[in-house]
């Protein structure tokens, strides 16, 4: 199995398979209700529609960068708002956002060189925008940094009775 083959698996599984770590992302939100999705079971913690908004926001810049875009701070920003009246409709648009840009990336990675790997992402290592590391890296970062938030999600739906 080549790199590239192995870190689309990878994204995969962590979005939508049976990642080894638990739950994929797809089965977490599976359920997951509007009002429950943006819901603050805990003070000054994320809620559950502003994890799927930032890992939109990343998944999409992962994207851009691997096709050949300075590394940069998402468009949406980091950490993109929730809606202040969240509807089902709307959130039902952020979890097929979230698949579009997760198979927008996989599309990205598969006409990416393997080659490229080993190149760096921007000139210096900056911790807060993930450049300075190789494409290798950063792909399969952007893998365990869903994972990283699909553990919270996982938490926050078994604190929150309005996420189940």
């Amino acid at each position: 199995m080549t790199e590239i083959r192995s870190i689309i698996d990878e994204l995969r599984h962590a979005h939508n398979g049976s990642p080894w770590h638990g739950s994929s992302r797809a089965d977490l939100l599976r359920g997951v209700t509007a009002a429950g999705a943006a819901s603050r079971p805990i003070a000054n913690v994320h809620t559950i529609w502003e994890l799927v908004l930032h890992m939109t926001a990343w998944t999409a810049e992962v994207a851009r960068r691997t096709r050949g875009h300075p590394a940069g701070t998402p468009q949406e920003g980091d950490w993109p708002e929730q809606p202040s009246e969240p509807s089902d409709r709307e959130w039902q648009a952020a979890i097929a956002t979230l698949g579009e840009a997760h198979a927008d990336l996989v599309r990205t990675v598969q006409a990416f060189p393997e080659s490229g790997l080993a190149t760096p992402v921007g000139d210096e290592r900056n911790p807060a925008l993930g450049s300075g590391v190789t494409y290798g890296a950063m792909l399969h970062g952007v893998a365990q940094h869903d994972a990283y938030h699909s553990g919270q999600i996982a938490l926050l739906k078994k604190l929150s009775p309005t996420a189940r």
